[in-house]
């Protein structure tokens, strides 16, 4: 792991101000670990500029705090939300590396704003699940791209 720390994923202001113990399970550490390990360190490298994380691990309760999908891949480490600071179109980019450089990602969804400047992208990697998904959701509806 080179430009991304546990701590960071598992991070969440929402947890803090709610006094949520968001700690991970050592699993979800070995999750998280892969998917910085398989996809967010190697997208790092390809954009060679910091990509900021506002969402990574999420407990059960944290999920539910967020209202995040019940089967979201944040319960297991499996997944994280990066975004460019200030920059929704340098966002868009991420999503664009991800995909252009093959990167092993399972889900790969552009989040609210509009398709080509979206406020976050959520990125998946399963080692036993590689469905390459490409979507847009505005808040009330999945797209495929």
């Amino acid at each position: 792991m080179k430009y991304f720390t546990i701590e960071e994923l598992c991070y969440s202001a929402t947890a803090k101000r709610l006094g949520i113990d968001n700690r991970p399970s050592k699993e979800v550490v070995e999750n998280l670990t892969r998917l910085v390990e398989k996809v967010l360190d190697p997208l790092r490298e390809k954009y060679d500029k910091a990509i900021m994380v506002s969402s990574g691990y999420r407990c059960e309760k944290l999920n539910e705090a967020v209202r995040g999908a019940a089967k979201s891949q944040h319960l297991t480490g499996k997944a994280a939300d990066i975004y460019v600071v200030g920059n929704s179109k340098e966002t868009r980019r991420l999503f664009d590396l991800l995909v252009e450089n093959n990167l092993p990602y399972d889900q790969a969804i552009l989040e609210k704003g509009t398709m080509n400047a979206p406020q976050w992208v959520h990125v998946s990697y399963d080692d036993k699940r590689y469905r390459r998904e490409k979507l847009f959701f505005d808040g009330k509806k999945y797209v495929r791209i």
